[in-house]
């Protein structure tokens, strides 16, 4: 292609895709990994890796953006206004569990900083979920000594947990779920005690 020739259309976010893509496998496998090896990884030049993010902060901050619009988009899609809080929950346990590596790598990340996290777009994101949950303390199925911050914290931390049984080989995926699940509903004690 002539160097005054535009790429394809699409070509732009497919390549910025696959590095974004490539960038998440290869630095959860090695957090110390260098841009060389995740452009190696990417199929692309490093300089290539470059034009899309100059630096390995610009790229962090790439995949935590990327983290934010897809846990915004799997709410949403999980759809938690609709049915039983029960039912609600229930979706939602398992549509954040396809979001795996990409939040869990974010949630574990060292070189977070203030401006690498949009603490706006991530709690708008959740907004749903407090929804839910407010929905849920009204018609009495949560409780009501809990608040939604907890709530949220404790949703991420025990899908995190669930991931990382996942990982070790401990549970599968759908134990791991069910697992989550159980916890939120019940918590850990013996009904009765």
């Amino acid at each position: 292609m002539p160097r005054s020739a535009s790429p394809p259309p699409g070509t732009t976010a497919r390549t910025r895709r696959a590095i974004l893509d490539a960038a998440l496998a290869v630095l959860t496998e090695d957090r110390t990994a260098s841009l060389s090896e995740i452009a190696r990884a990417a199929e692309v030049g490093r300089s290539t890796l470059h034009r899309y993010f100059p630096d390995r902060a610009a790229l962090v901050s790439a995949l935590f953006e990327d983290a934010s619009q897809a846990t915004a988009r799997t709410i949403e899609e999980a759809a938690l206004d609709r049915g039983t809080p029960a039912e609600a929950l229930r979706r939602l346990v398992p549509a954040l569990f396809e979001l795996g590596p990409r939040v869990n790598f974010l949630f574990n990340e060292t070189q977070v900083t203030d401006a690498t996290w949009d603490t706006e777009a991530w709690e708008k994101a959740h907004w749903p979920v407090g929804a839910l949950y407010e929905r849920g303390r009204a018609q009495g199925y949560f409780d009501t000594g809990i608040d939604v911050d907890w709530f949220i914290r404790c949703l991420w931390y025990l899908t995190s947990a669930g991931w990382e049984a996942m990982g070790e080989g401990v549970l599968a995926k759908h134990e791991a779920v069910a697992r989550v699940t159980r916890t939120l509903e019940r918590g850990v004690l013996l009904r009765g005690e």
